[in-house]
């Protein structure tokens, strides 16, 4: 089996692969797709039905129902194959939180203002952008209440309870308890974690590939590259936390599914499904989900020591299995995270805007198309 791959960029390879279908030019015979796109695709009829050939197939049963679901369609169809599941959650140094992270909101406002006499920052996060409502807002946004999308996909969130989890957005910086850096592009959010001026990061599962050098909070360092968190982890001074919860209620960690499906119009379906198959092997799986940043997805590979010896893993499937929950329906998802993490932001650097007013509009402009 010979395999050309072509490279696309992250943030680009979903709306990318819809619009190739819709040209109706040359597509992939097989592309990676992100599940929290499924009603997207199905929307615009990107993705080729593989109900018959994923419940055929000799991995089948050993596959996570969760990450399945998430190739699901309402309908009971399937229409990618699942290659990890991917966690959010929250690093943070031991020396800031010695009694481990703030279960909720307020005991983290409670902390923070201690940590800001010393100079120190309590959480830094990414405030911007589609990967900001996916990593912080949407865990905030559920713990409190509130969801991002109804039944029909459309967009759901002006509501009083996603009103209380901006409050509490707003507060993080109006206090000064998280950096001003989290507003901005790129990815510079995480070096007040790296640098050890920021007690906690909210994070993904894949982020302990990109975090380092590190400094942790009481002045150690871990410089090996991919490796750096698990040796801090290992040495104590990183811990592992579920997202916050709203008083009251309990952590939300969003689990979505990088998979793979074949795109309408693929000229190689047969070379496209011997493909996945390789992939869905125990010992491939493994080793692509822990690459990219996951868990795996078979129950076989879960069980490999290289999985079940990692303090790290072991610390990233027990949030995903305690607190993990599915994306919620959006039509165009790009459009709708990105318009709300815009208003969340207009609303922190706005402070006399009236938010439910905000959250209203713009979900009214989303939901119009425009």
């Amino acid at each position: 089996l010979q395999v050309t791959n072509a490279i696309q960029p992250y943030n680009q390879i979903n709306s990318k692969l819809n619009l190739a279908v819709q040209a109706g030019g040359e597509v992939p015979d097989v592309s990676w797709v992100d599940t929290q796109y499924l009603d997207f695709y199905l929307n615009n009829g990107t993705l080729t039905d593989l109900t018959e050939y994923v419940r055929g197939s000799a991995w089948f049963g050993d596959l996570n129902p969760v990450a399945l679901k998430g190739c699901t369609a309402p309908d009971g169809k399937i229409y990618c194959v699942p290659s990890n599941l991917s966690t959010r959650l929250i690093y943070y140094w031991t020396a800031a939180y010695p009694d481990g992270f703030p279960a909720t909101t307020d005991e983290l406002l409670r902390a923070a203002a201690e940590l800001k006499k010393q100079g120190k920052y309590a959480l830094t996060f990414k405030g911007t952008d589609a990967f900001a409502a996916n990593v912080f807002y949407f865990s905030i946004v559920h713990t409190f209440g509130g969801k991002f999308g109804d039944e029909r996909g459309r967009a759901a969130w002006a509501t009083p309870e996603t009103a209380k989890a901006v409050e509490f957005i707003r507060a993080l910086f109006a206090e000064g308890y998280a950096p001003e850096v989290d507003l901005g592009g790129g990815f510079d959010f995480e070096t007040p974690f790296k640098d050890g001026s920021a007690g906690a990061l909210a994070a993904g599962s894949w982020s302990y590939v990109y975090l380092n050098p590190l400094t942790s909070f009481d002045g150690k360092t871990f410089d090996d590259g991919a490796a750096s968190v698990g040796n801090a982890l290992r040495a104590g001074a990183l811990g592992i936390a579920p997202p916050l919860a709203a008083p009251g209620s309990r952590p939300v960690a969003l689990v979505l599914s990088s998979a793979w499906g074949i795109p309408k119009g693929a000229k190689n379906v047969a070379g496209a499904k011997a493909f996945m198959d390789y992939l869905m092997t125990p010992a491939e799986n493994l080793t692509f989900a822990l690459s990219y940043g996951g868990a795996p997805v078979l129950g076989q590979a879960q069980k490999d020591p290289a999985f079940t010896n990692n303090a790290y893993w072991q610390a990233v499937i027990k949030v995903q299995n305690e607190n993990g929950a599915p994306p919620d329906l959006l039509v165009d998802y790009d459009k709708a995270v990105q318009k709300l993490s815009d208003t969340v932001v207009k609303l922190v650097q706005n402070p006399a805007l009236d938010i439910l007013t905000e959250l209203q509009k713009a979900q009214d402009e989303v939901n119009a198309g425009g």
